[in-house]
């Protein structure tokens, strides 16, 4: 049987490369993909040969990471899963994906394949958010409502973050920002109140402007996580950091992607929550390549982009 990858073999060039799918080890699964979504935030400016990196670009590379699909076959020792179990893991934009059985996550009934991919994006930033360890009377400033900057908003919120504030610049992530349980959406050009300071930020824009901004906005030694990838833009300190003695935090990936997913399922099985909205763009497997070539020309500008295969 043969498994087809979208391989980046040069900047902007995507090819759908074929190969036989190996035998299973003792621990592994096979997993049927029937969605996957793309990153923007990580993958575009990879796509485009454009993402700061401490690495040399090199090709071909994998493209993707975040897949849904069906167990249809499994190893001799696996023991959790079965044949038919949904199931979320990290593979990337291809047909089927061989994992081992401990870095697949099981998706309940009564959770969407949609809203279970997010489950990935959600630890991401519930690790940036538990380094700050933001309090439930302390006010939090998001700069950007993109799809990290949505989901640090939801993850607050969750958590019992009463005042959260979200400074983005198109309305209808600001309209979303506001379903999702934000105090305030606000338009870059009009700011935040002149005098409001606040005690935890997070930089999830790339923009440096935006950076900048949130330092100025912070209290005295308020704490600010960087979750945004910084592959666009370089990120400068300014006067404020100092003068205010901030602390600044970096975070990336996850931090125990099993442990979050199942509270992440519980939580969305029980609460409203409006995550399917952050996919404003549906497309398909045949349809990929188009896609990210669309999103890399500006043509469209989605949250999230859900891709079907089946």
């Amino acid at each position: 049987m043969l498994n087809h990858s979208l391989l980046l073999t040069a900047a902007r060039h995507l090819e759908w490369r074929a190969e036989e799918i190996p035998a299973l080890q003792a621990g592994e699964i096979l997993i049927q993909t029937t969605l996957g979504a793309i990153s923007i935030g990580s993958e575009l400016p990879i796509y485009c040969g454009t993402a700061r990196s401490a690495k040399a670009a090199y090709y071909p590379r994998m493209t993707g990471y975040e897949s849904s699909g069906v167990v249809i076959d499994r190893g001799s020792a696996v023991q959790r899963l079965q044949a038919g179990d949904r199931v979320i893991a990290f593979y990337g934009h291809r047909e089927y994906g061989i994992v081992p059985e401990a870095k697949a996550i099981k998706v309940p009934h009564g959770v969407s394949d949609a809203v279970a991919l997010l489950a990935i994006l959600t630890c991401d930033v519930t690790k940036g958010i538990r380094k700050i360890d933001p309090k439930l009377r302390e006010s939090a400033l998001i700069m950007g409502a993109g799809a990290i900057g949505l989901l640090t908003l939801f993850m607050l919120k969750a958590m019992g973050i009463q005042v959260v504030d979200v400074v983005e610049p198109r309305p209808e992530r600001r309209e979303l920002a506001l379903c999702l349980g934000a105090r305030r959406a606000i338009a870059p050009q009009k700011g935040v109140r002149r005098n409001e300071k606040y005690v935890v930020g997070f930089e999830c824009s790339s923009h440096n402007m935006a950076f900048e901004f949130l330092q100025e906005k912070m209290q005295h030694q308020g704490r600010i996580c960087i979750l945004a990838d910084g592959n666009i833009e370089s990120l400068v300190l300014t006067p404020a950091f100092h003068e205010k003695e901030l602390l600044i935090v970096g975070s990336s990936d996850g931090w125990d992607y099993q442990e979050h997913a199942r509270w992440y399922f519980q939580h969305v099985q029980e609460h409203p929550h409006h995550l399917e909205r952050l996919f404003d763009c549906i497309t398909t497997k045949n349809k990929l390549a188009d896609t990210f070539e669309q999103l890399a020309m500006g043509t469209i500008s989605p949250i999230k982009t859900l891709v079907k295969y089946t």
